[in-house]
């Protein structure tokens, strides 16, 4: 055996580039000085030309010699960078920044126990927002909140709402809130799926709304949410971009509702099931949410419709360790009740979280929507451990339409958009917030925020998100 073993290596060193002669430098001339080994196998034999080999490094080709400068000098202030960056990491790690308990309640402490926390965000249809949230936790009671946000953005848009949120016991639980939110420069493009590029216009979108929601746990990861709100939208003329306002655009063909208002009650239930295990890097299982909405007019008497709405999403683990495909898909559609037209203010639309984001929120509308997203997500830094504070890279892809009718969903009736971004995760495994690109055949998003696509958030009548946009 040892034989044929040392036969098949001779016969495989010319494919390497080597003979036998290349190996006898590293013969020991005194082959019978060496002692003869022993093994399970019987006398390994000395050391001798057939039975010892010398392997040496291949000298560089004079073309990758040449590609090497440029490569290295391109990548010095890469090097640099990770160099700082370790090095940063490992201080903290040393002075224990990575041990500290984490604070009881994120922001700035203030008197009767409130805390202030800057807010900030990035979006195509609002530009770069800065505000302020003040929060109250325990607020009257254990597990209670009150909470107050403003904020302020470069598209001019303004928004300022708040809410309480009351911990019952351990099934109920009760939200109240009310906010107003303002969008001068919200675009239209025509309504339906075939909209184009070219028909480009600005209205400004104005929405006030007060309501409750009761939610209740069922066991098994299942929960059901009661929700009634009054709300009133209106859609006028921007004060901005004038030379592209929807009346100029589109004054041939005037969306129903547009300029005018829109006021109503909204009766919602939905029945969520989130059988995930945390949001920051959830590995398996998924997240189902089905609700029905039902809306009536206060100013117009023949406006009604309900609201269908599906979403569904699971996440698989792939081959590394924390690699992740999500996958999500989700449907809404508006099924007139009334003699009267749906006005724009209250049609379907993609706005966060069922968005394309290759395109900023509000892009499309219509009677209904439907779209499918997947997201491949591995580590990129983690300070500890496997779960631990850190940051997650992902790429995604969407692809959805708004319709009319069901008949006019196809693939070649579908919008298609791309991107890359960054998810932040606190040192309890929890989601932060996200950086990401988006792109279409339109525009670039760049998306700054604290909110996810997939696993919503549940207490948005608390934390002052605006529910006449969302299904």
């Amino acid at each position: 055996m040892t034989r044929f073993f040392l036969t098949t290596v001779l016969m495989m060193l010319p494919v390497f580039g080597w003979t036998q002669s290349d190996l006898s430098h590293s013969v020991s001339a005194d082959a019978d000085s060496l002692p003869v080994a022993s093994s399970h196998w019987g006398e390994l034999p000395a050391r001798n030309d057939s039975t010892t080999a010398h392997f040496s490094d291949q000298p560089r080709s004079g073309w990758e010699r040449a590609a090497l400068v440029p490569y290295n000098i391109l990548g010095i202030p890469f090097r640099i960078v990770d160099v700082v960056g370790q090095e940063s990491i490992k201080a903290l790690d040393r002075w224990g920044v990575f041990n500290m308990p984490p604070a009881e309640h994120a922001g700035l402490p203030l008197p009767y126990g409130t805390y202030l926390l800057p807010e900030g965000a990035i979006s195509g249809l609002e530009g770069i927002s800065l505000g302020l949230n003040l929060r109250r936790p325990d607020f009257f009671g254990p597990g209670n909140m009150a909470y107050v946000t403003v904020s302020s953005s470069t598209r001019h848009a303004h928004h300022l709402a708040g809410g309480f949120y009351f911990h019952l016991n351990e099934a109920w639980g009760l939200q109240l809130g009310a906010g107003t939110a303002e969008l001068p420069l919200t675009k239209y493009y025509g309504l339906g799926y075939q909209s184009t590029e070219g028909d480009e216009s600005f209205y400004n979108r104005i929405s006030q709304w007060y309501g409750a929601e009761v939610d209740r746990a069922l066991g098994n990861n299942l929960r059901v949410e009661m929700r009634t709100y009054f709300s009133n939208v209106e859609a006028r003329e921007s004060g901005f971009e004038v030379h592209r306002g929807l009346g100029i655009i589109h004054a041939d063909d005037l969306p129903y509702g547009f300029p005018g208002e829109s006021n109503g009650w909204t009766l919602r239930l939905g029945f969520i099931r989130d059988a995930t295990k945390g949001t920051g890097r959830p590995q398996d299982h998924g997240f189902q949410k089905a609700s029905l909405s039902w809306f009536a007019g206060s100013d117009n008497l023949d406006l009604s419709y309900l609201t269908y709405a599906f979403d569904a999403q699971h996440f698989i683990p792939l081959w590394f360790t924390q690699r992740t495909l999500a996958l999500r898909g989700f449907f809404s559609r508006l099924q007139n009740l009334g003699t009267g037209e749906i006005p724009l203010s209250r049609m379907s639309t993609m706005y966060h979280p069922n968005n394309l984001r290759g395109y900023s929120d509000l892009r499309f509308y219509d009677l209904g929507s439907f779209g499918m997203s997947a997201e491949y997500r591995w580590p990129l830094w983690v300070a500890k451990g496997r779960d631990g504070l850190g940051m997650d890279s992902y790429i995604f892809t969407d692809m959805g339409q708004v319709y009319n009718r069901t008949k006019e969903i196809a693939f070649n009736h579908l919008s298609y958009t791309g991107g890359f971004g960054i998810r932040f995760i606190d040192g309890d495994g929890d989601f932060v917030g996200r950086f990401e690109l988006g792109f279409s055949d339109e525009e670039t998003v760049v998306t700054l925020t604290f909110s996810q696509n997939f696993q919503h958030h549940g207490r948005s009548l608390l934390y002052g998100k605006d529910p006449s946009r969302r299904p």
